[in-house]
């Protein structure tokens, strides 16, 4: 019986993180702007609000920038693998977190550079490229780092289900 509970709240835990993202997006967004505006200070950088100016040059930091999908979905995988107790799951969440946060100031810097060197076309290219394929590639990456490292011998989703029907009357 313990173990349906536990299964319910992580499931729980799961969907209200999908259903009040918004609620913590916008704090993830102001952090990372901000870390990348200090970064890019040498720069002559300038913060206003999630707006960072370099010259006559602007980058709208919004969610997708500050990668709070690759948070919400490294958190998901998190709570629906089963064997991951709390702590456990709090210190994957905190070296998962830091990994992406770092990749991504690391990404913003450098295209920040671009922007400021008027490489428009180069810009818009590794923009797309590292948004659209290469930050899902490392967030995959990130997680078997952490399943390696926390010896997480779970399958989200999948060793919940084997267990559930295994111990189900049907």
């Amino acid at each position: 019986m313990r173990e349906y509970l536990i299964v319910s709240i992580r499931s729980f835990l799961a969907l209200i993180t999908v259903l009040f993202r918004d609620v913590f997006s916008q704090g993830i967004v102001s952090f990372s702007a901000y870390l990348s505006y200090l970064s890019l200070t040498p720069f002559g950088s300038d913060l206003n609000g999630s707006i960072i100016s370099l010259g006559t040059k602007a980058i709208n930091y919004v969610e997708a920038c500050a990668a709070v999908g690759a948070y919400v979905f490294l958190i998901l995988l998190i709570l629906l693998t089963r064997g991951i107790e709390l702590k456990k799951g709090i210190n994957m969440f905190l070296v998962g977190s830091f990994l992406i946060l770092v990749a991504n100031i690391i990404r913003i810097d450098i295209l920040a550079y671009l922007l400021v060197k008027n490489n428009v076309n180069l810009f818009l290219t590794l923009h797309m490229l590292t948004w659209k394929l290469l930050s899902g590639i490392y967030v995959a990456f990130v997680w078997i780092f952490l399943v390696k490292k926390y010896d997480v011998k779970g399958i989200p989703l999948i060793s919940d289900f084997k267990y559930l029907k295994k111990k189900s009357l049907f």
